[in-house]
């Protein structure tokens, strides 16, 4: 139960800075965006899981992950054109790719967020996850909307409200409450890799 609550935190702090910023009324991006570290936590959880039972899966973990990800956006871009119009006025489509192929600038992009962005960063993601708690994960990735608004500040002039400085407070808080959970339990970190490699061998 302990360890829910630095993530219970962050979430706050997330929320926070979402739904109570200074951009104006919440609207659903801002929904999406607090509703990502949920979403991302109970994924890590069962990530975790996974990789503490098959180590050596990463790559093709990696790779489904990948495919999850390319069948969820075409399915998106199909369905795109329903939300200004009927199901009868609907028809598949094929992407038109000629202009990224035609743009070495286009071909670069789409190289550098397809293969380091989103490929490896989701293959060093699984390998960590060998090592690294899903809750410590969770709660370092759910810091994301700090660095989002730290660069909108800086290249796009945005401003910092007081709930922003509140729901950042509540995030950095609940890394440094993660922290010294960690450093407060060497013994249940212990007795956890001991079942965990009793239960790896009666498998075995």
């Amino acid at each position: 139960i302990s360890k829910l609550l630095p993530a219970l935190v962050a979430v706050v702090g997330v929320a926070i800075i979402e739904l109570k910023g200074s951009g104006g009324a919440p609207n659903t991006g801002d929904f999406l965006s607090f509703a990502q570290p949920i979403g991302f936590g109970m994924g890590y959880l069962q990530l975790e899981q996974l990789m503490h039972k098959r180590p050596e899966a990463a790559l093709p973990v990696s790779a489904i992950k990948l495919a999850v990800v390319a069948m969820a956006s075409l399915v998106m871009y199909e369905l795109q054109p329903l939300a200004s119009s009927t199901m009868t006025d609907w028809s598949f489509r094929i992407p038109d790719l000629s202009p990224i192929l035609a743009s070495n600038t286009a071909l670069a992009g789409v190289a550098y967020t397809g293969l380091i962005t989103t490929a490896l960063a989701l293959w060093v993601e699984s390998n960590a996850f060998k090592r690294v708690p899903a809750t410590d994960a969770s709660i370092i990735l759910a810091t994301e909307p700090i660095f989002a608004a730290g660069t909108a500040a800086a290249f796009l002039g945005e401003t910092f409200g007081s709930s922003d400085y509140v729901g950042a407070s509540l995030i950095v808080g609940a890394c440094v409450i993660a922290i010294l959970q960690d450093d407060k339990s060497p013994e249940e970190d212990t007795i956890y890799d001991v079942a965990f490699s009793e239960d790896i061998s009666q498998k075995k």
